[in-house]
């Protein structure tokens, strides 16, 4: 299998790296296709590597420890083509959670090795390719706070229960006057 077959998702993926952004990454990707049941992320694991599933389907897991038990939560599935293995290149920490293939996939990977290569090599298209993982962690943030807010304004029939219960999470929720909204935030 080889990285020019999926240039045309990587454009679709990355569209602010542009056709030439694209050409330039495509050269530092290595084309592997992952089994079923393949975890290709650990939870844990401090490995660097990215990867671009280019079909197939993945779910997220992580694990927690509830009174001395381990717990599992699958917090997301998803199909490619996609982008795993960014928050850790973003933030320089362990990984997360653990991301396991649900179905035979093809995957394109950035190495550990060939991300330093592409940070020497080509800076700005580096940066670019930041922002595009930046961007994505700021969306699936986003949409976990608002899944997280929805259901929680929605349990209860009493307004200040709700609030109560999101107060927890967020910290102090208040109603406010209109004036004072208007005076903290843009109209939207």
């Amino acid at each position: 299998m080889s990285v020019k077959v999926f240039k045309p998702q990587l454009i679709n993926l990355l569209p602010d790296l542009g056709y030439s952004g694209v050409e330039l990454l495509s050269s530092y990707l290595v084309a592997l296709t992952i089994e079923k049941g393949d975890v290709i992320v650990k939870q844990g694991s401090l490995d660097k590597d990215v990867f671009f599933p280019m079909n197939g389907k993945f779910s997220v897991f992580e694990k927690l420890k509830i009174d001395d038990s381990d717990v599992v939560l699958q917090t997301a599935t998803f199909p490619g083509p996609s982008i795993v293995g960014e928050v850790s290149i973003l933030t320089d920490s362990e990984r997360t959670a653990s991301v396991m293939a649900m179905e035979k996939a093809d995957c394109l990977i950035l190495t550990k090795k060939k991300l330093d290569s592409l940070i020497l090599d080509h800076p700005v298209l580096m940066v670019e390719l930041q922002k595009t993982f930046a961007s994505l962690l700021y969306e699936r943030q986003t949409r976990m706070t608002n899944k997280v807010k929805s259901i929680i304004l929605t349990e209860d029939e009493s307004v200040q229960s709700r609030l109560d219960k999101l107060g927890k999470f967020t910290g102090k929720a208040t109603i406010v006057s209109q004036e004072f909204a208007n005076a903290l935030f843009e109209k939207a």
